[in-house]
């Protein structure tokens, strides 16, 4: 016997939600780029040489080492919202944390928190664009613009405060102020329900067995070109300001300039994607 109960579809704010979604992205772009665009600082709060410094930034690829092969099938199974809230409080606490942290395991603790909050942000956001999106993906080619735009705007913000003599914590509460703000925003807002993009059972496609060849070729890609991405961003501002003697405003200004290349690149693929 049939039920005569039916869930009701909520109401989506297509807009708003999908904004909200990319703002996170601008504060992920923070994220990566803020403990290596600090590491002198902290380097000094800490009391410890930057190769400790560099060894706490490690973390936060242990975080979403740990954290990446189980969030985005936990996102499915329970609700990719919550997993969106879980990112983004993890980085509200990365943020608030770092600055704070006077011992380089209780750092090590944050940096993690900084990996699972990237993973739990991913598995929540991507297919929310996509069902948004009625199963086109066009729209998470974005999400890499919105992380360039932050990783624009770091490196001016804190060549800024180090041109000022303040405090270099102020970066990470101005991270922490955005997430906050974001979440007000985002919290009201609900969420396409799972798996309503065109359904492919029962629809006569045959299915595609998998190219291992190809799959493992994407993988080793994937990975190299983000640790060539994490090596570069980790160390330019400092090789710049040790090795050419630029200035520290300089140095920082270097990063924003490559994030304005990456930001180009993307806007580029996303036309060809549409245009196609």
């Amino acid at each position: 016997m049939e039920s005569n109960l039916t869930v009701k579809a909520p109401t989506i704010h297509r807009a708003r939600l999908a904004w909200s979604l990319y703002i996170n992205y601008f504060i992920h772009g923070f994220g990566l780029i803020i403990l290596s665009q600090n590491m002198t600082s902290l380097g000094a709060a800490w009391n410890s040489p930057l190769k400790i410094v560099s060894f706490v930034i490690s973390g936060v690829g242990i975080g979403r080492l740990l954290s990446y092969l189980i969030t985005g099938f936990l996102a499915d199974l329970f609700s990719r919202k919550a997993f969106v809230l879980l990112g983004m409080s993890a980085y509200l606490a990365f943020a608030i944390g770092i600055p704070f942290s006077h011992n380089i395991y209780v750092a090590y603790f944050f940096a993690i928190l900084a990996g699972i909050a990237n993973s739990a942000l991913d598995a929540g956001t991507y297919t929310t664009f996509v069902e948004l999106n009625g199963g086109n993906g066009a729209a998470t080619i974005l999400i890499k613009a919105f992380m360039s735009a932050g990783e624009f705007v770091l490196p001016l913000l804190i060549a800024q405060l180090t041109a000022n003599g303040l405090w270099f914590g102020w970066s990470f509460m101005t991270m922490a102020a955005l997430v906050v703000i974001n979440f007000v925003l985002i919290l009201p807002l609900s969420f396409p329900l799972p798996n309503q993009s065109p359904a492919q059972e029962g629809s006569g496609e045959k299915k595609v067995k998998p190219n291992w060849v190809t799959m493992i070729a994407l993988v080793l890609y994937g990975y190299t070109s983000m640790a060539v991405m994490i090596w570069f961003t980790q160390w330019i501002s400092l090789f710049a300001a040790d090795s050419l003697n630029f200035s520290d405003g300089q140095a920082h200004f270097l990063l924003s300039l490559y994030s304005l290349g990456s930001i180009s690149g993307v806007m580029l693929i996303f036309a060809l994607v549409n245009h196609h």
